[in-house]
């Protein structure tokens, strides 16, 4: 799930000014100037220049600190001295959740980097977290029930969100304490998050908004007018889950859900034996769709295809779409196998630890990465028999009825 922390300001104090807070994420940007200091090369430096990250609202980007600090330290009327300025929510993906939207920017299943994106990918990767950021604000902004005062939209308050890609180790981390890492190292594999500043007060600077308001969902009452206050941090949470799945197509698996984790972390024994029991029926589902991927899988050799494109083809009688993913050398790294009845996705090693496709189908290195620049080069990934006849006479399947009419002989010759 998507972890969204309304209450953090990183150690700041939030009852002057954001200063401190909005310079201490320019942190990134730094270590990038490091970087291009030493660089003697053009387009290096032109590179590592595209790689900075600025603020953004809910209708703007490429916003400077300066500005950041000057429009929430000025949007404090009649706040007191000791009453908070601002906020600083973080919004944090899991491994599954980065991965899912490395794969919408770049088409590639196995993104274990930022760095390996390049420019045109990371751009668009930025411009999808971003378009969430603004859809979390939203969310943000209704949490507060007060719509009848104009409150409806992120951009109805006065906001700052900086995309951060790296997150280094700290002296609390377990692996830190276990000795298994270094304080202060970067931390391996997709990190970005977000970081928010937001003014107490919305922009027309009339309403107090605090998120760590202890309140949830209470009626108030002035003169004739009844209105809603309060915060609800379990409510904003399932939200933003909510809004991620839609706006990705996310398949969310239930030991991944807030509500989920959350039953398991603070509900009863009664509770807790019901989401276990979900999540054991769901594995079990996801077993069985694997048999159905090996089966199909097994079930088109038989027909011995000509070449991979060909396999591809035949597998998609089966509702099964075969994506390769190309590493940055142009050679197949992993298969996935995408089963569009259920929106679940397979790397080939889940579904069988001996298909290995990119053994099955061969070519040279120059073919190879003509795979990455056109489709129809996958005409000329052809099936290696050896290969083939070794797998078929190994392996045990269950055959598809619905097969064509050629399988019987086709079969039958393997055998000979």
């Amino acid at each position: 799930m998507p972890i969204s922390k309304p209450h953090s300001t990183l150690g700041a104090d939030n009852k002057g000014s954001c200063s401190n807070l909005a310079i201490y994420l320019e942190k990134e940007n730094e270590e990038l100037d490091r970087i291009i200091k030493k660089s003697s090369s053009m387009s290096e430096i032109s590179q590592l220049e595209n790689r900075k990250q600025w603020f953004f609202t809910a209708l703007e980007i490429n916003i400077s600190t300066i500005d950041v600090i000057s429009a929430i330290d000025n949007n404090k009327r009649k706040l007191g001295a000791n009453d908070a300025k601002y906020f600083a929510p973080t919004i944090s993906f899991s491994e599954n959740e980065l991965s899912h939207i490395a794969f919408l920017a770049t088409g590639k299943k196995e993104v274990t980097s930022i760095l390996e994106l390049n420019s045109s990918e990371l751009e668009q990767f930025n411009n999808l977290i971003r378009e969430y950021g603004r859809k979390v604000m939203d969310n943000y902004a209704l949490n507060f029930n007060r719509q009848d005062k104009g409150i409806k939209t992120g951009a109805d308050l006065v906001y700052f969100a900086k995309i951060e890609h790296f997150r280094k180790y700290k002296g609390t981390d377990k692996e830190v304490i276990n000795g298994k890492e270094i304080s202060g190292e970067y931390k391996k594999g997709l990190q970005s998050h977000i970081h928010i500043i937001v003014s107490r007060k919305d922009k027309t600077q009339i309403l107090k908004l605090s998120p760590t308001c202890n309140e949830k969902q209470t009626n108030r009452k002035i003169g004739n007018n009844e209105y809603q206050v309060g915060f609800d941090r379990v409510k904003w949470i399932n939200s933003n889950e909510k809004t991620f799945d839609e706006h990705f197509n996310y398949k969310r698996k239930e030991l991944e859900k807030f509500q989920n984790q959350n039953i398991l972390k603070n509900g009863s024994p009664q509770d807790k034996h019901e989401i276990n029991k979900k999540i054991e029926i769901e594995s079990n589902n996801r077993d069985d769709i694997k048999k159905q991927i090996r089966n199909a899988h097994f079930n088109v050799l038989m027909t011995k295809p000509n070449n991979l494109k060909e396999y591809q083809q035949r597998m998609m009688k089966f509702e099964i779409q075969v994506l390769p993913t190309i590493n940055k050398d142009g050679f197949i790294q992993e298969n996935h196998f995408f089963y569009e009845l259920s929106g679940i996705d397979f790397k080939a090693s889940e579904v069988n630890q001996n298909l290995k496709l990119h053994e099955l189908f061969s070519t040279d290195s120059k073919t190879t990465k003509q795979v990455q620049q056109t489709e129809p080069s996958l005409e000329d990934w052809k099936i290696n028999t050896e290969k083939l006849t070794s797998i078929l006479s190994s392996l045990a399947f269950e055959i598809a009825p619905s097969l064509d009419d050629e399988l019987p002989k086709r079969k039958r010759a393997i055998r000979k």
